[in-house]
């Protein structure tokens, strides 16, 4: 197997930058489940019935539940780093002012044991017409990560998630629609949402919210070139001996602060050209969106959660993969490249030098989140699905909402493919097209 001597890293990675992170096989149980004193006292946690949930409504208590959410996170072993304090933070900073804050704390002996972060939105559902929504944090913007819900604590979710699922429903009557939206399939919230909706009647509708795309990786870049065929191997270093001898291209992955604010800039900027160049809206264009993304990506390099992977060639930067490194788990969030490079595929080789380089890192899975794009599936078929929940008040409200987000949406797609018009989201794997239901569109790019 040849090996790539222009594959290089500007950046070492340390073990220390990520607090809950640490190479593939680093052990998270301290972390996940304490010392044996706190085993004994998850072994002996109560019920849901011994449990009290707070409701906060202030950016002060956003503020101030900052350590007791960074300790329930490392808490967790099934959060990802859409599920942070920081992310959370951010996004409310530039998303959520002047709308109504709901967080929901679940607490058992004065110990934080699970949080469900809320807000109240007015979606506007047809002229004239609009609702209150309680959503998540995170949700109902023009940006929207995957993997979101409650953090629960180890040993104790399925009573916190009880819990929360109980105080939601019997608070169902001061909202029109509650929606509570990509969640795994596994979450032991999204399990005892629906044992709550079985056991008192209610209006409401569980349905997929994004498959995505997860590369599972092996010991080895060697190892996982050899689940391909001849041909596909071949290809992929066709590929890449092409770029390397046309224009001298270099692989690059940068993780320090004082990079990846640069870096964002040239992002945005590679972004913006390929798809202007294709004649098409690109997601870099709010300034929510542009601000969000900025802090947020800054904050967590800090942590070292980010990995900008990137390709330079003729002295410049030609594409680059903004992606976060979470528990052994890398997480491909958003792309761009120039289009001046288009023959030499510059969006296929970066994401094959990432995988490559996520394996070399001790990484577990490259997840390229939701959207079922040719670009990912070649190079994995495994998907992991998440859900969405809603909650209906009966009324005519509820009926306008489905009528709107889950009966037209269809229908409108089928009449776009009959009149032949192309999709939104037929692309090169740059921006993440979903339904979501935010004051202006019915879709809108990730």
């Amino acid at each position: 197997m040849q090996r790539l001597v222009t594959l290089q890293w500007d950046q070492t990675f340390s073990p220390g930058l990520d607090a809950v992170g640490g190479l593939r096989h680093h052990s998270i149980t301290s972390n996940v489940l304490g010392d044996s004193s706190e085993n004994e006292m998850d072994a002996k946690m109560p019920g849901a019935d011994s449990m009290t949930v707070r409701a906060l409504d202030s950016m002060e208590d956003l503020e101030a539940l900052a350590d007791a959410w960074k300790d329930l996170l490392r808490r967790d072993p099934h959060a990802t780093v859409f599920a942070s304090w920081e992310l959370a933070w951010h996004w409310w900073q530039h998303y959520g002012q002047g709308q109504p804050l709901r967080l929901f704390v679940v607490e058992h002996s004065g110990r934080v044991v699970g949080i469900l972060p809320l807000y109240e939105q007015r979606v506007r559902l047809f002229p004239g017409i609009r609702i209150r929504v309680l959503r998540l944090i995170g949700t109902g913007g023009d940006t929207q990560p995957d993997y979101l819900g409650p953090l629960l604590e180890a040993g104790c979710a399925d009573a916190a998630a009880t819990a929360l699922a109980e105080h939601l429903l019997k608070a169902r009557r001061d909202w029109r629609v509650i929606l509570i939206s990509d969640l795994v399939e596994e979450s032991p919230f999204r399990r005892a949402m629906l044992a709550a909706f079985h056991a008192e009647p209610s209006a409401w509708s569980d349905t997929v919210s994004a498959r995505s795309i997860v590369v599972h990786l092996p010991q080895s870049w060697d190892d996982f070139l050899a689940k391909f065929s001849s041909h596909r191997r071949f290809a992929i270093r066709y590929a890449r001996r092409k770029a390397e001898s046309k224009c001298g291209i270099r692989f690059f992955v940068a993780t320090d602060p004082e990079q990846i604010g640069p870096l964002f800039d040239e992002l945005a900027q590679l972004h913006r050209m390929r798809f202007t160049a294709k004649g098409e809206s690109h997601v870099f264009r709010s300034i929510e969106f542009l601000g969000f993304h900025r802090d947020v990506v800054m904050r967590c390099a800090r942590l070292g959660w980010i990995r900008f992977y990137g390709l330079k060639a003729e002295g410049k930067t030609i594409a680059l993969l903004y992606c976060y490194r979470f528990r052994n788990q890398v997480f491909y969030f958003q792309s761009g490249f120039d289009p001046a490079f288009e023959k030499l595929r510059p969006g296929f080789l970066v994401l094959g030098y990432a995988i490559e380089h996520a394996i070399e890192e001790g990484n577990e899975s490259f997840d390229m989140m939701r959207g079922e794009h040719d670009y990912k599936t070649q190079w994995s078929r495994q998907q992991r699905t998440t859900r969405s929940l809603t909650l209906y008040r009966p009324g005519p409200a509820a009926f306008l909402w489905r009528a709107r987000f889950e009966r037209l949406p269809p229908v409108w797609a089928r009449l776009k493919r009959w009149v032949g018009r192309p999709s939104a989201s037929g692309r090169n794997g740059d921006a993440r097209h979903r339904t979501v239901y935010d004051d202006n569109t019915s879709y809108t790019q990730r």
